[in-house]
């Protein structure tokens, strides 16, 4: 548990509900606290190295999960819940709202499914990677959330309007499943899962078990198409089913993979990875199928494996 993601009361309300729920279905269990960044990671590993079958629910935002998801990926006997209390949760939006994560009895007795990550040299993402404005955004929030007064969105409204104030786009090389090419883009997402940024939805259809990478490539514009693009992209209306919409195709791209390689042509790029930030010159990122052990709400796990045949079927036919 992150004492410090999102309320900070979330810590005091979510305790004594997870205890009873334990309780109740006579489980061991164990509820320990973060208290610096990487711990989530720490404590992750101590579980492995004990080579013993154990479920971890993450309790905070989108930043404990992706700590607890650097040291679980590949163990096969550890499986990973969510219980989301902090201020993005995008990880759960690809199944739903929230709410059907804190039913805390619902959680325990879930059950596992295998799920794809992305593969980086800078960690593994759940959800998604970006490069370009919206990663430059992100990456300038810490700097003006220690100016007085400039917390929660008034930082992000800040860095925002910094990013778009200044040069835009990047002139990169990108490489997708061996097919390169050359241009100046907006941004790029790499997308394992539906959403991110607090539920800007850049790729609706993305499901986290088809062992595909669906990327949005975003070409350079102007200040004045940056709005309504951005508009659109948030709500996931630039993309009509496995399409891009028609009013979006000159100004996006869209490419189903398993491989993407990236290299700055000129200036470093910032890239998140599942939000954290840092700057680099190239990026090799693909997808690692059925990685991550996750625990799935009881209330959940039937309709998301109808979903799952579903979505096979819909792929093999249209092979």
């Amino acid at each position: 548990m992150n004492p410090v993601a999102g309320r900070k009361d979330a810590a005091l309300q979510l305790v004594p509900r997870i205890l009873d729920a334990a309780r109740k279905l006579g489980l061991e269990y164990e509820v320990r606290m973060t208290e610096y960044p990487g711990h989530a990671t720490e404590m992750t590993r101590e579980y492995a190295e004990e080579n013993q079958p154990v479920r971890l629910y993450s309790c905070g935002g989108d930043g404990t999960f992706h700590e607890i998801v650097q040291a679980a990926a590949g163990q096969s006997h550890l499986s990973v819940g969510c219980i989301p209390c902090g201020s993005g949760n995008d990880f759960v939006r690809n199944f739903g709202h929230r709410s059907r994560f804190l039913d805390m009895e619902d959680q325990m007795l879930g059950q596992e499914v295998l799920l794809d990550l992305i593969h980086t040299p800078y960690g593994l993402a759940a959800s998604i990677c970006s490069l370009g404005l919206d990663a430059q955004v992100a990456y300038g929030i810490d700097k003006w959330r220690r100016v007085p007064g400039c917390g929660g969105s008034v930082s992000y409204i800040l860095s925002a309007v910094q990013e778009i104030s200044g040069p835009l786009g990047q002139k990169l090389k990108v490489t997708l499943d061996g097919q390169e090419e050359e241009g100046e883009f907006l941004m790029i997402a790499i997308c394992n899962g539906k959403a991110y940024g607090g539920g800007f939805f850049a790729a609706p259809q993305a499901r986290l078990d088809d062992g595909l990478l669906d990327v949005v490539l975003v070409k350079k514009i102007s200040r004045l198409q940056i709005l309504p693009v951005l508009g659109a992209y948030r709500k996931g209306k630039h993309m009509d089913g496995e399409q891009v919409a028609k009013s979006f195709r000159k100004l996006l791209r869209y490419r189903k993979v398993r491989q993407i390689q990236v290299e700055a042509l000129e200036k470093e790029f910032v890239l998140t990875v599942d939000g954290e930030c840092s700057k680099h010159r190239s990026l090799n990122a693909e997808v690692q199928p059925m990685a991550l052990r996750v625990i799935l709400p009881r209330s959940l796990y039937m309709e998301w494996n109808k979903t799952a045949l579903e979505s096979q079927a819909a792929y093999t036919s249209r092979r």
